[in-house]
C-alpha cells in the first residue's frame, strides 16, 4: 500500500478544566469559546475530546498556522525548535459557560497557539500548588450548586458597603486549622457558596493506634466543630463583567469585612459544624448581607 500523503494539523489551543472543590476534571457540560482580544464577533466554539479536552480550532488569524502556511517554520510542529522559530503568538480570549449550572462564568486570556495543555499564568501572582494530572483552568461553585457527597459548605451574600452594590465575583478564602486554604468566588449578585471536605475531626489524642481502643471515644460526628479563618478579597469593577477574568479574580486584593454595623476586620473566625450550613453575615445588617469594604484595585 502506497501512503499518498500526510496531512497534520496543529490544534492553537487545548484546555482541561478543574472543579476547584473535588479536584475532578470537567469536560462535559460546559460551553467554551474563543476571539481575537477585542472582538468578540470573530469567535469559535470548542470541541470536546475523548480526554475531556476542550479543543479550539479555526481560529481567526490562525488558520495558516494550523494547516502550515508559507509563514510557518517547517519541521516537526511537536519539536521544540518549531515551536520557537514561530511568530509572535496573537492574543485570545477565551470565554468559560456552564449549561448545567454547577460552575460559574469565568474568562481568562491566552496568547495562542499554546504548546501542550493550557495552563494559566497570572502576571503578578505565584504558581498554583501542583497538582497529579495534567494543568487544568480552575472553575468555582455557582452559589445553587447541589453538593454530591457530605460537604462542608459556606455561605454569604457579600455586600460592598461603600458603593452599596452587591460585591460581585469577590473571592474567599477559608482555612482550619493545619489546613490549607480552600477558595471560592461570589456570583455577580456577591453570593457566595464556598464548598469543601470537612477537616479531620478534633478532640482524638494523637496515640498509636494499638492503643486507641484503650482511650475513651472523642465526641460524636455531629457534635464535631471547627474554628475557621476567612479572609474576602475584593476590587470593585465598574461595569461588573458578566463572565470575569480569572486572573483579576484571583489577584483581588484582601478587604475587610463588617463583624457588625459599626466594627470591620480583616480576618473573620467563624465556627463551623458538622452537618449546618455556616453562613456568615454581618450583625444587623439588612438582608443578613456580610457587609465587605475594599482596600485597594486590581493590580
Amino acid at each position: 500500500m502506497h501512503r499518498l500523503e500526510v496531512l497534520s494539523r496543529v490544534t492553537p489551543l487545548g484546555v482541561r478544566f478543574r472543579d476547584e472543590v473535588t479536584g475532578a476534571l470537567v469536560g462535559d457540560g460546559l460551553q467554551v469559546s474563543a476571539f481575537p482580544e477585542g472582538h468578540p464577533g470573530l469567535r469559535r466554539a470548542s470541541i470536546v475530546n475523548r480526554s475531556g479536552v476542550h479543543v479550539l480550532m479555526d481560529l481567526p488569524g490562525l488558520r495558516d498556522l494550523e494547516f502550515g502556511g508559507k509563514d510557518v517554520p517547517s519541521g516537526d510542529p511537536g519539536d521544540a525548535a518549531w515551536w520557537a522559530a514561530l511568530p509572535a503568538r496573537k492574543p485570545f480570549t477565551v470565554e468559560v459557560e456552564d449549561a448545567q449550572g454547577r460552575f460559574l462564568p469565568c474568562s481568562f486570556r491566552a496568547q495562542l497557539p499554546f504548546p501542550g495543555l493550557f495552563q494559566l499564568s497570572c502576571p503578578g501572582l505565584p504558581p498554583a500548588p501542583p497538582l497529579s494530572g495534567p494543568p487544568a483552568v480552575p472553575l468555582f461553585s455557582a452559589p445553587a450548586r447541589v453538593s454530591g457527597g457530605p460537604l462542608a459548605v459556606l455561605r454569604a451574600e457579600l455586600w460592598d458597603a461603600d458603593a452599596q452594590v452587591p460585591a460581585a465575583w469577590a473571592r474567599v478564602e477559608a482555612t482550619a486549622a493545619g489546613g490549607t486554604p480552600v477558595r471560592g468566588v461570589a456570583d455577580e449578585q456577591g453570593r457566595l457558596a464556598l464548598f469543601f471536605q470537612y477537616p479531620e475531626p478534633v478532640d482524638f489524642p494523637p496515640v498509636p493506634l494499638a492503643e486507641a481502643s484503650a482511650l475513651p471515644p472523642g465526641p460524636p460526628l455531629l457534635e464535631q466543630t471547627w474554628a475557621l479563618q476567612v479572609r474576602v478579597f475584593y476590587a470593585r469593577r465598574t461595569p461588573v463583567p458578566a463572565r470575569p477574568d480569572l486572573c483579576d479574580t484571583l489577584s483581588q486584593p484582601s478587604s475587610w469585612a463588617w463583624t457588625d454595623t459599626d466594627s470591620s476586620v480583616e480576618l473573620l473566625e467563624p465556627t463551623l459544624r458538622y452537618g449546618q450550613e455556616l453562613v456568615l453575615k454581618t450583625q444587623d445588617a439588612p438582608r443578613s448581607r456580610l457587609w465587605i469594604t475594599s482596600t485597594g484595585s486590581l493590580p
